[in-house]
């Protein structure tokens, strides 16, 4: 799989095993999108991976695709 210039969504990239998949990524040169319900860690993080941060309660449809959707719109 080919990760360098791509863009992953990551749900829950916030904390825990998230955060850590939202870092790997962006190390190995992804755009990242951090899904998560969690605002302020996961801006933080996002600041940090050069990523974007997206509220979004992957539990709710109209918030993964809103939520997702305009994360993906302004470009990793």
């Amino acid at each position: 799989m080919q990760i360098k210039g791509n863009v992953f969504i990551v749900t829950g990239g916030a904390s825990g095993l998230g955060e850590g998949t939202a870092r790997m990524l962006a190390e190995a040169g992804a755009k990242v999108v951090i899904a998560d319900m969690q605002a302020d860690k996961g801006e933080a993080v996002a600041r940090e991976v050069g990523g974007r941060f997206v509220k979004c309660d992957v539990s709710q449809e109209a918030d993964g695709q809103g939520g997702l959707g305009a994360g993906l719109k302004r470009g990793a």
